[in-house]
């Protein structure tokens, strides 16, 4: 078996029927054929969603039960499937495997450079089912909904003013941060003296209209 795997010499029983895909494994290609049999035998206890592969199933469990079995050995950070990791290291190593063939600009994740590409292509495919404008990432078309729902999630943390775009809640906070309020005079005290000794407070009268206190001279 092993060495018929390196001379290709499998028989068509692992070879997909549906689609003509090789496999040198009889599981893989059972597991494959659910696909085509839109099988899904594993469910999640947690939500209900259902997987045809156990492999899809696990990682969708660390969902919910939040394990993140795969460490980083630079700074320990964690993660819940191998791949991720496998980006993330390439904060550390410095690697860039994904290469723009416009301007040879390299990225550590291929989705960058897709999202980079379209700088070059043109291609926005997100747009705005109000006004029909477009845009080259989704998070931008989602921010830019907020001018037509009125939705202001960006708030200033000095005056509290709301903005639906952050861009512009930056701009505002710096003007804010820098704007310096003039000193207000200190009001003179109520009492800065004594009261003489023909003099006496009366004391409120429940009238809201009328003054909440008066001097009055004794008789």
């Amino acid at each position: 078996y092993h060495r018929s795997v390196h001379e290709g010499t499998r028989e068509f029983a692992d070879t997909c029927p549906e689609c003509g895909k090789y496999f040198n494994d009889r599981g893989y290609l059972s597991s494959h054929m659910k696909i085509h049999r839109n099988r899904k035998e594993y469910g999640c206890e947690y939500c209900g969603k259902s997987f045809n592969q156990r492999v899809a199933y696990n990682m969708h469990v660390r969902i919910h039960t939040g394990e993140k079995p795969h460490v980083c050995q630079h700074c320990n950070k964690c993660f819940s499937r191998k791949m991720l990791l496998k980006q993330h290291l390439r904060i550390h190593t410095g690697e860039k495997p994904f290469t723009c063939v416009v301007c040879q600009k390299a990225f550590a994740d291929r989705s960058n450079m897709t999202l980079h590409m379209r700088l070059h292509s043109g291609v926005k495919p997100y747009t705005c089912n109000v006004c029909n404008k477009s845009f080259t990432k989704k998070h931008h078309l989602k921010t830019h909904m907020n001018y037509h729902t009125g939705v202001k999630p960006y708030a200033c943390s000095k005056c509290g003013l709301r903005f639906s775009q952050s861009s512009n809640m930056r701009t505002h906070f710096k003007k804010c941060s820098s704007t310096t309020f003039p000193d207000l005079p200190t009001p003179p005290s109520s009492v800065s003296s004594p009261l003489p000794l023909n003099m006496s407070v009366t004391p409120p009268v429940s009238d809201e209209s009328s003054c909440a206190g008066s001097i009055k001279g004794n008789a």
